[in-house]
């Protein structure tokens, strides 16, 4: 695999390959993506993977393929790679398309265990997540800089989702969820919020067959932080208005519009419990730091109190994200929420009517 962690603090690095890129190039792509991996007796699979990829995205953009052979800031040998030269003024469209043809490589057996498995505590992740940096160095036309709260807006099918991310409170997360936080920027399979899913505000609870112990407050840190976001009207959305007011109020609020998924073949009996093969998927609202040391999945419902089912997407939210970070489900706190009302309970006590 490419040294592309090397490569970043390397003079021999990106700035190399764009300097090289850019003289065999003559100014004859207006923004160059860069997309570079390992060639050659160093690694076989990614010499095959490069071509297919070349090849895919010849379908959609200009692209130009150089054999370059740089130096390594170790005093290593020189390495072989393979540079695909992307012109699109949308890196992120470009990176987006590397991610979906790349995504079919995965390796990962279907899971054995079942959703009670997961609820017991009982659970191993199939397979890594998947990490573009891993398969290669990609080399954006453009970089931008971020503020202290990282905005990414998400084209997920039907709208657009705009994830923000408080980055200096991730520093007390466990180290898996800050990674999980961190990486969606450049690692979310936005393809598979694309395609036909199933998304989890449709569940309802006699589809999925759970009991949820159910506890109604009135007084929580997050009823009055909602209450005192009324008079916040930055954006035309109430929900993004709340979701902004939050991370620029609170400083328990960690992440607003956080995108989760689920893929059928990660539960055993996926299938039977949601009645379909397709992806279950959602953003999750607000997730929290709470004063016992747990992890708070909530989502906002304007009139809380007439909801009958929210308690089935936040269960959902909650057990793809453990699915997604490998932290059980005992380390969340689940609820939604309105300015009058919270309704929490513990994901880990949820109860299957049908047993898996």
């Amino acid at each position: 695999m490419i040294r592309s962690s090397e490569w970043s603090a390397s003079p021999c690095g990106s700035a190399e390959a764009l300097r090289i890129v850019k003289s065999r190039l003559n100014d004859s792509m207006a923004h160059p993506n860069l997309f570079i991996l390992a060639r050659g007796d160093a690694c076989p699979a990614c010499t095959a993977l490069g071509d297919l990829l070349r090849e895919d995205l010849a379908r959609r953009f200009p692209v130009a393929a150089f054999e370059m052979t740089l130096s390594e800031p170790d005093g290593a040998d020189p390495m072989s790679y393979l540079c695909i030269a992307i012109d699109s003024s949308q890196p992120e469209t470009v990176r987006d398309a590397i991610k979906e043809r790349l995504w079919r490589t995965r390796q990962g057996a279907p899971s054995s265990a079942t959703l009670t498995d997961i609820l017991r505590g009982r659970h191993e992740k199939p397979v890594r997540e998947f990490r573009l940096e891993e398969y290669g160095l990609f080399v954006p036309c453009r970089t931008r800089r971020f503020a202290d709260i990282r905005t990414h807006s998400f084209p997920h099918s039907p709208a657009y989702y705009r994830y923000r991310l408080a980055l200096a409170r991730t520093d007390c997360l466990p180290g898996p969820m800050a990674d999980y936080l961190h990486t969606l920027f450049t690692n979310c399979p936005n393809h598979l919020f694309s395609q036909p899913v199933c998304r989890a505000s449709r569940v309802r609870r006699g589809g999925l067959g759970i009991e949820v112990l159910l506890r109604r407050v009135k007084r929580h840190d997050i009823i009055a932080l909602a209450g005192k976001s009324c008079g916040f009207s930055q954006v035309s959305s109430r929900h993004e208005n709340l979701q902004k007011f939050f991370l620029e109020h609170d400083p328990n609020t960690i992440a607003c519009e956080v995108p989760v998924w689920m893929e059928a073949w990660e539960i055993e009996d996926y299938p039977r419990l949601l009645r379909t093969r397709e992806t279950l998927t959602g953003h999750i609202d607000v997730l929290r730091h709470e004063n016992d040391g747990l992890l708070g999945v909530w989502d906002y419902k304007p009139h809380a109190a007439a909801e009958r089912d929210a308690h089935v997407q936040v269960f959902l939210y909650a057990l793809m994200l453990a699915l997604r970070t490998g932290l059980p489900l005992t380390r969340f706190l689940a609820g939604y929420f309105d300015e009058n009302d919270a309704y929490i309970f513990d994901p880990s006590q949820v109860r299957l009517t049908r047993e898996s």
